[in-house]
């Protein structure tokens, strides 16, 4: 069996075991990390940095839930350069990393929940 690129654990310990709630947190995830992306994608585009920065720093959140370090880590990194106004011309390189890698996620959990 492959590895999954998520992670469940924190998801299931404040579930205290509530598979339906696990279930909904992740269908949360496939609906709302396309538009959070799209958002932070807007923000780029009309040079906001600070809403890039805040977008970000909420997107990392939720990133947080399914065990996604590694994309947790690259939302921290667009934050910081947002917020600091810092790097910002890598800022758009780093949102297509952060977007495909959670659109690998994304079709992952569909197939593993069938959602």
């Amino acid at each position: 069996m492959a590895e999954k690129a998520y992670n469940l654990d924190y998801l299931n310990s404040i579930s205290g075991g509530d598979q339906d709630f696990v279930k909904d947190m992740i269908v949360t995830f496939i609906i709302n990390a396309p538009e959070e992306i799209n958002k932070i994608k807007n923000w780029v585009t009309t040079e906001n940095w600070q809403k890039v920065g805040e977008d970000a720093h909420r997107f990392a959140s939720s990133l947080l839930f399914l065990g996604l370090d590694k994309l947790k880590d690259m939302a921290i990194q667009i934050e910081e350069m947002g917020l600091n106004q810092t790097n910002v011309h890598h800022i758009t390189v780093l949102l297509g990393q952060l977007e495909k890698g959670c659109y690998q996620i994304i079709e992952e959990l569909k197939h593993d929940f069938n959602v």
